[in-house]
Protein backbone atom coordinates (compact mmCIF):
# COMPACT_ATOMS: atom_id res chain seq x y z
CA UNK A 1 0.00 0.00 0.00
CA UNK A 2 1.08 3.55 -0.62
CA UNK A 3 2.33 5.66 2.26
CA UNK A 4 1.22 8.91 0.60
CA UNK A 5 -0.61 11.55 2.69
CA UNK A 6 -3.74 10.99 0.61
CA UNK A 7 -3.76 7.30 1.45
CA UNK A 8 -3.16 8.03 5.12
CA UNK A 9 -6.11 10.45 5.19
CA UNK A 10 -8.34 7.89 3.47
CA UNK A 11 -7.31 5.12 5.88
CA UNK A 12 -8.06 7.40 8.85
CA UNK A 13 -11.46 8.28 7.39
CA UNK A 14 -12.37 4.65 6.81
CA UNK A 15 -11.14 3.57 10.23
CA UNK A 16 -13.22 6.16 12.08
CA UNK A 17 -16.28 6.07 9.82
CA UNK A 18 -19.53 5.51 11.81
CA UNK A 19 -20.70 2.88 9.32
CA UNK A 20 -19.40 -0.68 9.43
CA UNK A 21 -16.81 -1.21 6.69
CA UNK A 22 -15.16 -4.47 5.73
CA UNK A 23 -13.49 -6.20 2.81
CA UNK A 24 -13.55 -9.92 2.15
CA UNK A 25 -12.47 -12.46 -0.47
CA UNK A 26 -14.96 -14.45 -2.62
CA UNK A 27 -14.98 -17.23 0.00
CA UNK A 28 -15.96 -14.52 2.61
CA UNK A 29 -12.56 -14.49 4.33
CA UNK A 30 -12.23 -11.06 5.97
CA UNK A 31 -9.14 -9.08 5.01
CA UNK A 32 -10.18 -5.78 6.61
CA UNK A 33 -12.69 -4.53 9.20
CA UNK A 34 -12.91 -1.02 10.63
CA UNK A 35 -13.44 -0.06 14.26
CA UNK A 36 -17.19 0.48 13.89
CA UNK A 37 -17.68 -3.10 12.68
CA UNK A 38 -15.44 -4.55 15.37
CA UNK A 39 -17.35 -2.59 18.02
CA UNK A 40 -20.69 -3.75 16.63
CA UNK A 41 -19.61 -7.39 16.97
CA UNK A 42 -17.77 -6.67 20.24
CA UNK A 43 -14.53 -8.15 18.88
CA UNK A 44 -10.96 -7.07 18.20
CA UNK A 45 -10.39 -6.22 14.51
CA UNK A 46 -7.34 -8.47 14.37
CA UNK A 47 -9.43 -11.37 15.74
CA UNK A 48 -11.86 -11.07 12.83
CA UNK A 49 -9.35 -10.74 9.99
CA UNK A 50 -8.57 -14.07 8.38
CA UNK A 51 -11.87 -15.66 9.33
CA UNK A 52 -14.67 -16.63 6.98
CA UNK A 53 -17.66 -14.64 8.19
CA UNK A 54 -19.95 -17.14 6.42
CA UNK A 55 -18.87 -19.74 8.99
CA UNK A 56 -20.07 -17.49 11.81
CA UNK A 57 -23.69 -17.06 10.69
CA UNK A 58 -26.78 -19.23 10.64
CA UNK A 59 -28.27 -21.32 7.87
CA UNK A 60 -30.74 -18.63 6.74
CA UNK A 61 -27.98 -16.02 6.37
CA UNK A 62 -25.83 -18.47 4.37
CA UNK A 63 -28.76 -19.15 2.04
CA UNK A 64 -29.34 -15.43 1.58
CA UNK A 65 -25.67 -14.83 0.82
CA UNK A 66 -25.45 -17.52 -1.85
CA UNK A 67 -28.46 -16.02 -3.65
CA UNK A 68 -26.98 -12.55 -3.25
CA UNK A 69 -23.49 -13.61 -4.43
CA UNK A 70 -24.88 -14.97 -7.69
CA UNK A 71 -26.07 -11.46 -8.67
CA UNK A 72 -22.59 -9.90 -8.92
CA UNK A 73 -21.29 -9.34 -12.44
CA UNK A 74 -18.85 -6.81 -13.93
CA UNK A 75 -21.88 -5.04 -15.37
CA UNK A 76 -23.77 -5.09 -12.03
CA UNK A 77 -21.09 -4.98 -9.33
CA UNK A 78 -23.17 -3.32 -6.54
CA UNK A 79 -26.13 -4.83 -4.65
CA UNK A 80 -27.85 -4.35 -1.31
CA UNK A 81 -28.80 -6.95 1.25
CA UNK A 82 -30.66 -6.68 4.57
CA UNK A 83 -30.24 -9.52 7.01
CA UNK A 84 -30.55 -10.27 10.69
CA UNK A 85 -27.14 -10.50 12.35
CA UNK A 86 -26.72 -12.22 15.69
CA UNK A 87 -24.71 -10.37 18.32
CA UNK A 88 -22.22 -11.77 20.78
CA UNK A 89 -24.78 -11.63 23.61
CA UNK A 90 -27.44 -13.54 21.72
CA UNK A 91 -29.27 -10.39 20.64
CA UNK A 92 -30.07 -9.72 17.01
CA UNK A 93 -29.71 -6.66 14.81
CA UNK A 94 -30.92 -5.89 11.31
CA UNK A 95 -28.08 -4.63 9.11
CA UNK A 96 -28.36 -3.16 5.62
CA UNK A 97 -25.26 -4.01 3.59
CA UNK A 98 -24.18 -2.28 0.40
CA UNK A 99 -21.79 -4.74 -1.22
CA UNK A 100 -19.53 -3.72 -4.10
CA UNK A 101 -17.64 -6.37 -6.05
CA UNK A 102 -14.24 -5.68 -7.65
CA UNK A 103 -13.29 -7.71 -10.71
CA UNK A 104 -9.95 -8.33 -12.41
CA UNK A 105 -9.19 -7.70 -16.07
CA UNK A 106 -10.13 -11.28 -16.85
CA UNK A 107 -13.57 -10.82 -15.25
CA UNK A 108 -12.79 -12.86 -12.16
CA UNK A 109 -14.06 -11.57 -8.80
CA UNK A 110 -11.16 -10.41 -6.64
CA UNK A 111 -12.81 -9.13 -3.48
CA UNK A 112 -15.98 -7.53 -2.14
CA UNK A 113 -16.18 -4.37 -0.09
CA UNK A 114 -19.18 -3.97 2.22
CA UNK A 115 -20.68 -0.98 4.01
CA UNK A 116 -23.16 -1.86 6.80
CA UNK A 117 -25.75 0.28 8.57
CA UNK A 118 -27.66 -0.84 11.66
CA UNK A 119 -31.32 -0.52 10.61
CA UNK A 120 -32.86 -2.41 13.54
CA UNK A 121 -35.05 0.53 14.58
CA UNK A 122 -36.31 0.97 11.02
CA UNK A 123 -37.06 -2.74 10.59
CA UNK A 124 -38.84 -2.94 13.95
CA UNK A 125 -40.93 0.10 13.02
CA UNK A 126 -41.71 -1.47 9.64
CA UNK A 127 -42.67 -4.76 11.30
CA UNK A 128 -44.87 -2.92 13.79
CA UNK A 129 -46.47 -0.98 10.92
CA UNK A 130 -47.11 -4.20 8.99
CA UNK A 131 -48.67 -5.79 12.07
CA UNK A 132 -50.86 -2.73 12.61
CA UNK A 133 -51.87 -2.69 8.95
CA UNK A 134 -52.75 -6.38 9.14
CA UNK A 135 -54.77 -5.80 12.32
CA UNK A 136 -56.50 -2.83 10.72
CA UNK A 137 -57.35 -4.89 7.64
CA UNK A 138 -58.75 -7.69 9.80
CA UNK A 139 -60.71 -5.18 11.89
CA UNK A 140 -62.09 -3.62 8.71
CA UNK A 141 -63.13 -6.99 7.39
CA UNK A 142 -64.70 -8.00 10.72
CA UNK A 143 -66.51 -4.67 11.13
CA UNK A 144 -67.59 -4.62 7.50
CA UNK A 145 -66.43 -1.15 6.51
CA UNK A 146 -64.29 0.22 3.71
CA UNK A 147 -62.59 3.60 3.27
CA UNK A 148 -62.96 5.91 0.29
CA UNK A 149 -61.59 9.23 -0.93
CA UNK A 150 -63.29 11.60 -3.32
CA UNK A 151 -61.60 14.40 -5.28
CA UNK A 152 -64.50 16.43 -6.72
CA UNK A 153 -62.38 18.83 -8.75
CA UNK A 154 -61.13 15.98 -10.96
CA UNK A 155 -64.16 13.72 -10.34
CA UNK A 156 -62.25 10.75 -8.91
CA UNK A 157 -63.42 8.35 -6.20
CA UNK A 158 -60.83 5.91 -4.83
CA UNK A 159 -61.96 2.84 -2.87
CA UNK A 160 -59.74 0.69 -0.69
CA UNK A 161 -59.71 -3.09 -1.18
CA UNK A 162 -62.31 -3.61 1.56
CA UNK A 163 -64.86 -1.49 -0.31
CA UNK A 164 -64.53 -3.77 -3.31
CA UNK A 165 -64.50 -6.92 -1.17
CA UNK A 166 -67.64 -5.83 0.72
CA UNK A 167 -69.51 -5.36 -2.54
CA UNK A 168 -68.17 -8.51 -4.17
CA UNK A 169 -66.48 -6.50 -6.92
CA UNK A 170 -62.99 -6.82 -8.38
CA UNK A 171 -60.52 -4.12 -7.29
CA UNK A 172 -59.69 -1.55 -9.93
CA UNK A 173 -56.72 0.77 -10.27
CA UNK A 174 -58.90 3.17 -12.21
CA UNK A 175 -60.72 5.67 -9.95
CA UNK A 176 -64.51 5.77 -10.09
CA UNK A 177 -66.40 8.83 -11.20
CA UNK A 178 -69.33 10.18 -9.21
CA UNK A 179 -71.67 9.17 -12.03
CA UNK A 180 -70.34 5.59 -11.90
CA UNK A 181 -70.84 5.47 -8.14
CA UNK A 182 -74.35 6.90 -8.45
CA UNK A 183 -75.29 4.43 -11.19
CA UNK A 184 -75.12 1.55 -8.70
CA UNK A 185 -77.53 3.17 -6.23
CA UNK A 186 -81.00 1.75 -5.86
CA UNK A 187 -83.35 4.00 -7.87
CA UNK A 188 -85.35 4.86 -4.73
CA UNK A 189 -82.20 6.11 -2.96
CA UNK A 190 -80.68 8.31 -5.68
CA UNK A 191 -82.49 11.52 -4.73
CA UNK A 192 -81.81 11.45 -0.98
CA UNK A 193 -78.15 10.49 -1.49
CA UNK A 194 -77.57 13.22 -4.06
CA UNK A 195 -79.19 15.78 -1.74
CA UNK A 196 -77.02 14.76 1.21
CA UNK A 197 -73.83 14.88 -0.86
CA UNK A 198 -74.66 18.29 -2.37
CA UNK A 199 -75.40 19.72 1.08
CA UNK A 200 -72.06 18.39 2.29
CA UNK A 201 -70.23 20.06 -0.59
CA UNK A 202 -71.99 23.37 0.09
CA UNK A 203 -72.00 23.45 3.89
CA UNK A 204 -69.11 21.22 4.82
CA UNK A 205 -71.08 19.26 7.41
CA UNK A 206 -70.49 15.57 7.97
CA UNK A 207 -73.10 13.48 6.21
CA UNK A 208 -74.45 10.09 7.19
CA UNK A 209 -76.69 8.38 4.66
CA UNK A 210 -78.13 4.91 4.25
CA UNK A 211 -78.68 3.48 0.81
CA UNK A 212 -78.92 0.27 -1.16
CA UNK A 213 -75.94 -0.38 -3.41
CA UNK A 214 -75.74 -2.87 -6.24
CA UNK A 215 -73.22 -5.63 -5.58
CA UNK A 216 -72.25 -8.65 -7.62
CA UNK A 217 -75.15 -10.59 -6.05
CA UNK A 218 -77.86 -7.95 -5.58
CA UNK A 219 -78.48 -4.86 -3.48
CA UNK A 220 -76.70 -4.39 -0.14
CA UNK A 221 -77.67 -1.89 2.54
CA UNK A 222 -74.72 0.45 3.14
CA UNK A 223 -74.19 3.34 5.52
CA UNK A 224 -72.07 6.06 3.96
CA UNK A 225 -70.26 8.65 6.06
CA UNK A 226 -68.19 11.50 4.68
CA UNK A 227 -66.46 14.74 5.56
CA UNK A 228 -64.62 17.45 3.63
CA UNK A 229 -60.95 17.39 4.64
CA UNK A 230 -59.41 19.82 2.16
CA UNK A 231 -60.58 22.95 0.36
CA UNK A 232 -59.00 25.39 -2.07
CA UNK A 233 -58.50 29.09 -1.41
CA UNK A 234 -62.05 29.86 -2.58
CA UNK A 235 -63.56 27.31 -0.21
CA UNK A 236 -64.41 24.72 -2.84
CA UNK A 237 -63.91 21.13 -1.60
CA UNK A 238 -60.85 19.37 -2.94
CA UNK A 239 -60.89 16.15 -0.96
CA UNK A 240 -63.46 14.17 1.01
CA UNK A 241 -62.76 11.08 3.10
CA UNK A 242 -65.35 8.65 4.38
CA UNK A 243 -66.43 5.08 4.93
CA UNK A 244 -68.87 2.54 3.55
CA UNK A 245 -70.30 0.30 6.29
CA UNK A 246 -72.19 -2.93 5.65
CA UNK A 247 -75.50 -2.58 7.54
CA UNK A 248 -77.39 -5.37 5.81
CA UNK A 249 -77.71 -7.38 9.05
CA UNK A 250 -78.90 -4.30 10.94
CA UNK A 251 -81.49 -3.57 8.26
CA UNK A 252 -82.68 -7.17 8.38
CA UNK A 253 -83.14 -6.86 12.14
CA UNK A 254 -84.95 -3.54 11.69
CA UNK A 255 -87.26 -5.06 9.10
CA UNK A 256 -87.99 -7.99 11.39
CA UNK A 257 -88.61 -5.55 14.25
CA UNK A 258 -90.97 -3.55 12.03
CA UNK A 259 -92.82 -6.73 11.17
CA UNK A 260 -93.04 -7.70 14.85
CA UNK A 261 -94.28 -4.22 15.75
CA UNK A 262 -96.96 -4.47 13.07
CA UNK A 263 -98.06 -7.78 14.55
CA UNK A 264 -98.04 -6.20 18.00
CA UNK A 265 -100.15 -3.33 16.68
CA UNK A 266 -102.64 -5.86 15.34
CA UNK A 267 -102.62 -7.64 18.68
CA UNK A 268 -103.16 -4.36 20.53
CA UNK A 269 -106.06 -3.56 18.24
CA UNK A 270 -107.58 -6.98 18.90
CA UNK A 271 -107.13 -6.51 22.64
CA UNK A 272 -108.63 -3.03 22.69
CA UNK A 273 -111.62 -3.95 20.52
CA UNK A 274 -112.24 -7.68 20.31
CA UNK A 275 -111.42 -8.56 23.93
CA UNK A 276 -112.93 -5.53 25.62
CA UNK A 277 -116.17 -5.84 23.68
CA UNK A 278 -117.26 -9.10 25.41
CA UNK A 279 -116.47 -7.52 28.77
CA UNK A 280 -118.63 -4.52 27.97
CA UNK A 281 -121.39 -6.91 26.88
CA UNK A 282 -121.09 -8.87 30.16
CA UNK A 283 -121.35 -5.63 32.13
CA UNK A 284 -124.33 -4.47 30.08
CA UNK A 285 -126.26 -7.72 30.52
CA UNK A 286 -125.53 -7.77 34.24
CA UNK A 287 -126.95 -4.25 34.49
CA UNK A 288 -130.01 -5.34 32.49
CA UNK A 289 -130.40 -8.41 34.68
CA UNK A 290 -130.28 -6.29 37.82
CA UNK A 291 -132.80 -3.84 36.39
CA UNK A 292 -135.11 -6.64 35.14
CA UNK A 293 -135.23 -8.64 38.32
CA UNK A 294 -134.95 -5.69 40.67
CA UNK A 295 -136.19 -6.58 44.18
CA UNK A 296 -136.68 -10.24 43.22
CA UNK A 297 -132.93 -10.79 43.56
CA UNK A 298 -131.83 -12.30 46.82
CA UNK A 299 -128.97 -10.76 48.74
CA UNK A 300 -126.71 -13.61 47.63
CA UNK A 301 -127.66 -13.09 43.97
CA UNK A 302 -127.01 -9.35 44.22
CA UNK A 303 -123.62 -10.04 45.77
CA UNK A 304 -122.73 -12.50 43.00
CA UNK A 305 -123.75 -9.99 40.32
CA UNK A 306 -121.66 -7.35 42.09
CA UNK A 307 -118.61 -9.66 42.11
CA UNK A 308 -119.15 -10.47 38.41
CA UNK A 309 -119.34 -6.81 37.45
CA UNK A 310 -116.34 -6.00 39.61
CA UNK A 311 -114.35 -8.81 37.97
CA UNK A 312 -115.28 -7.60 34.48
CA UNK A 313 -114.28 -4.03 35.32
CA UNK A 314 -110.98 -5.25 36.83
CA UNK A 315 -110.22 -7.31 33.73
CA UNK A 316 -110.96 -4.29 31.55
CA UNK A 317 -108.47 -2.25 33.57
CA UNK A 318 -105.90 -5.01 33.25
CA UNK A 319 -106.36 -5.07 29.47
CA UNK A 320 -105.87 -1.30 29.39
CA UNK A 321 -102.75 -1.76 31.49
CA UNK A 322 -101.36 -4.30 29.03
CA UNK A 323 -102.03 -1.84 26.22
CA UNK A 324 -100.17 0.91 28.08
CA UNK A 325 -97.29 -1.48 28.73
CA UNK A 326 -97.07 -2.49 25.06
CA UNK A 327 -97.11 1.13 23.86
CA UNK A 328 -93.93 2.13 25.74
CA UNK A 329 -91.31 3.02 23.13
CA UNK A 330 -93.80 2.75 20.26
CA UNK A 331 -96.82 5.04 20.55
CA UNK A 332 -95.38 7.97 22.40
CA UNK A 333 -93.81 11.38 21.87
CA UNK A 334 -90.35 11.37 20.23
CA UNK A 335 -87.09 11.49 22.15
CA UNK A 336 -85.92 15.08 22.59
CA UNK A 337 -84.34 17.39 25.15
CA UNK A 338 -87.08 18.20 27.67
CA UNK A 339 -87.18 20.33 30.81
CA UNK A 340 -87.54 17.76 33.59
CA UNK A 341 -88.83 20.34 36.08
CA UNK A 342 -91.57 21.42 33.66
CA UNK A 343 -92.59 17.75 33.29
CA UNK A 344 -92.69 17.37 37.08
CA UNK A 345 -94.83 20.50 37.40
CA UNK A 346 -97.31 18.96 34.93
CA UNK A 347 -97.38 15.78 37.00
CA UNK A 348 -98.04 17.77 40.18
CA UNK A 349 -101.02 19.35 38.45
CA UNK A 350 -102.42 15.91 37.65
CA UNK A 351 -101.94 14.79 41.27
CA UNK A 352 -103.53 17.86 42.87
CA UNK A 353 -106.95 16.18 43.47
CA UNK A 354 -105.23 13.22 45.12
CA UNK A 355 -103.14 15.54 47.31
CA UNK A 356 -106.21 17.53 48.28
CA UNK A 357 -108.14 14.39 49.23
CA UNK A 358 -105.33 12.80 51.24
CA UNK A 359 -103.84 16.01 52.68
CA UNK A 360 -100.48 14.72 51.56
CA UNK A 361 -97.32 16.67 50.65
CA UNK A 362 -94.69 16.26 47.95
CA UNK A 363 -91.35 17.99 48.59
CA UNK A 364 -89.25 18.75 45.49
CA UNK A 365 -85.48 19.03 45.89
CA UNK A 366 -82.24 18.86 43.96
CA UNK A 367 -81.39 19.20 40.29
CA UNK A 368 -83.93 19.16 37.45
CA UNK A 369 -81.96 19.60 34.21
CA UNK A 370 -82.87 19.07 30.58
CA UNK A 371 -82.80 15.35 29.79
CA UNK A 372 -83.04 13.44 26.54
CA UNK A 373 -86.35 11.64 26.88
CA UNK A 374 -89.86 11.08 25.59
CA UNK A 375 -91.92 13.73 27.37
CA UNK A 376 -94.98 11.46 27.52
CA UNK A 377 -93.03 8.56 28.99
CA UNK A 378 -91.16 10.71 31.51
CA UNK A 379 -94.51 12.15 32.62
CA UNK A 380 -95.94 8.63 33.00
CA UNK A 381 -92.87 7.50 34.96
CA UNK A 382 -92.97 10.35 37.48
CA UNK A 383 -96.74 10.17 37.80
CA UNK A 384 -96.77 6.42 38.49
CA UNK A 385 -94.03 6.67 41.13
CA UNK A 386 -95.60 9.63 42.93
CA UNK A 387 -99.09 8.13 42.68
CA UNK A 388 -97.83 4.93 44.36
CA UNK A 389 -95.96 6.90 47.02
CA UNK A 390 -99.13 8.80 47.93
CA UNK A 391 -101.41 5.76 47.68
CA UNK A 392 -99.64 3.03 49.62
CA UNK A 393 -99.79 4.42 53.17
CA UNK A 394 -101.35 3.07 56.35
CA UNK A 395 -104.85 4.24 57.25
CA UNK A 396 -104.70 7.43 59.26
CA UNK A 397 -101.23 8.33 57.96
CA UNK A 398 -100.78 11.56 55.98
CA UNK A 399 -98.66 10.86 52.88
CA UNK A 400 -95.32 12.66 52.95
CA UNK A 401 -93.13 12.23 49.87
CA UNK A 402 -89.76 13.75 48.91
CA UNK A 403 -88.60 13.61 45.29
CA UNK A 404 -84.97 14.58 44.71
CA UNK A 405 -83.02 14.98 41.47
CA UNK A 406 -79.26 14.48 41.36
CA UNK A 407 -77.37 15.72 38.27
CA UNK A 408 -74.18 13.70 37.89
CA UNK A 409 -71.48 13.57 35.22
CA UNK A 410 -73.05 11.00 32.94
CA UNK A 411 -76.51 10.43 34.39
CA UNK A 412 -79.44 12.00 36.19
CA UNK A 413 -80.74 10.21 39.27
CA UNK A 414 -84.16 10.67 40.87
CA UNK A 415 -85.10 9.39 44.34
CA UNK A 416 -88.75 9.13 45.45
CA UNK A 417 -88.80 8.64 49.23
CA UNK A 418 -92.15 7.96 50.95
CA UNK A 419 -93.49 7.23 54.43
CA UNK A 420 -95.65 4.38 53.19
CA UNK A 421 -96.20 0.75 54.06
CA UNK A 422 -92.70 -0.34 53.04
CA UNK A 423 -91.61 -3.54 51.31
CA UNK A 424 -90.13 -6.68 52.81
CA UNK A 425 -86.58 -7.24 51.45
CA UNK A 426 -87.46 -10.67 50.04
CA UNK A 427 -90.31 -9.13 48.00
CA UNK A 428 -88.38 -6.26 46.40
CA UNK A 429 -87.03 -8.19 43.39
CA UNK A 430 -90.49 -9.19 42.11
CA UNK A 431 -92.04 -5.77 42.53
CA UNK A 432 -91.48 -4.66 38.90
CA UNK A 433 -93.08 -7.72 37.29
CA UNK A 434 -96.26 -7.49 35.23
CA UNK A 435 -99.34 -7.94 37.48
CA UNK A 436 -97.08 -8.24 40.52
CA UNK A 437 -99.10 -7.42 43.65
CA UNK A 438 -97.76 -7.53 47.20
CA UNK A 439 -100.96 -6.32 48.86
CA UNK A 440 -104.50 -7.78 48.58
CA UNK A 441 -107.07 -5.87 46.51
CA UNK A 442 -109.24 -5.52 49.58
CA UNK A 443 -106.56 -3.24 51.01
CA UNK A 444 -105.31 -1.36 47.93
CA UNK A 445 -106.90 -1.11 44.47
CA UNK A 446 -104.76 -1.47 41.33
CA UNK A 447 -103.85 -3.71 38.43
CA UNK A 448 -100.27 -4.43 39.48
CA UNK A 449 -98.84 -3.15 36.22
CA UNK A 450 -97.84 0.44 37.09
CA UNK A 451 -94.30 -0.36 38.27
CA UNK A 452 -93.78 -2.73 35.32
CA UNK A 453 -94.54 0.24 33.05
CA UNK A 454 -92.04 2.35 35.05
CA UNK A 455 -89.34 -0.27 34.52
CA UNK A 456 -90.11 -0.51 30.80
CA UNK A 457 -89.97 3.29 30.41
CA UNK A 458 -86.63 3.52 32.22
CA UNK A 459 -85.12 0.70 30.16
CA UNK A 460 -86.41 2.31 26.96
CA UNK A 461 -84.32 5.33 27.98
CA UNK A 462 -81.30 3.07 28.69
CA UNK A 463 -81.54 3.71 32.42
CA UNK A 464 -82.00 1.63 35.58
CA UNK A 465 -84.60 1.51 38.35
CA UNK A 466 -84.66 -0.17 41.76
CA UNK A 467 -86.28 0.10 45.20
CA UNK A 468 -84.86 0.10 48.72
CA UNK A 469 -86.84 -0.30 51.92
CA UNK A 470 -85.90 -1.22 55.50
CA UNK A 471 -89.01 -3.40 55.58
CA UNK A 472 -92.74 -3.33 56.04
CA UNK A 473 -94.02 -0.21 57.81
CA UNK A 474 -90.81 1.78 57.27
CA UNK A 475 -91.40 3.46 53.90
CA UNK A 476 -89.65 2.96 50.58
CA UNK A 477 -87.32 4.79 48.21
CA UNK A 478 -87.68 4.24 44.46
CA UNK A 479 -84.61 5.31 42.48
CA UNK A 480 -84.15 5.57 38.72
CA UNK A 481 -81.31 6.90 36.58
CA UNK A 482 -81.32 8.22 33.02
CA UNK A 483 -78.14 8.85 30.96
CA UNK A 484 -77.20 12.46 30.32
CA UNK A 485 -74.54 13.76 27.90
CA UNK A 486 -71.62 15.75 29.31
CA UNK A 487 -71.92 18.72 26.91
CA UNK A 488 -75.56 19.22 27.91
CA UNK A 489 -74.91 19.32 31.64
CA UNK A 490 -75.01 23.10 31.88
CA UNK A 491 -77.91 23.79 29.53
CA UNK A 492 -80.39 24.24 32.38
CA UNK A 493 -79.48 25.86 35.66
CA UNK A 494 -82.74 25.49 37.56
CA UNK A 495 -83.60 26.58 41.10
CA UNK A 496 -82.53 23.81 43.49
CA UNK A 497 -84.00 25.31 46.61
CA UNK A 498 -86.41 23.19 48.64
CA UNK A 499 -90.09 23.63 48.05
CA UNK A 500 -93.19 21.90 49.36
CA UNK A 501 -96.51 21.34 47.68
Amino acid sequence: MSDSPEHADYATLVEHHPFMLNRFLPDTTLVYVNSAMATFFEANPDALIGKRWLDMVGEEERRQWHEHYAQFTPEAPRHQLINCVGGSKGDSHWVEWTNTAFFGDDGSLIFIQAVGIDVTARMEARTALEINEERYALAQQAAGFGVWEWHPERDEIVWDSQCYRMLGLLPSDKPLTFAEWQARLHPDDVECCSKAVNEQLLEGNEFIIEFRYQTASGYLWVQGRGQVFERDTSGAPLRLIGTHLDIQSLKSVQQELTRSNQELEQFAYAVSHDLRQPLRMVNSYLQLLTRELGNDLSDDAQEMIHFAREGAERMDKMILGILDYSRVGRKTSPMEWVDSRAVLDDVMGFLKPMLTESGGHVHIKGDWPEVYASRDELTRLLQNLLDNALKYVENGTTPDVTITGHKQTYEWQVDVQDNGIGIAPEQQDRLFGVFARLQPRSRFEGTGIGLAICKRVVEHHEGKIHVTSPGEGDGSCFTFTLPIMRHYLNTSELDTSDSAL
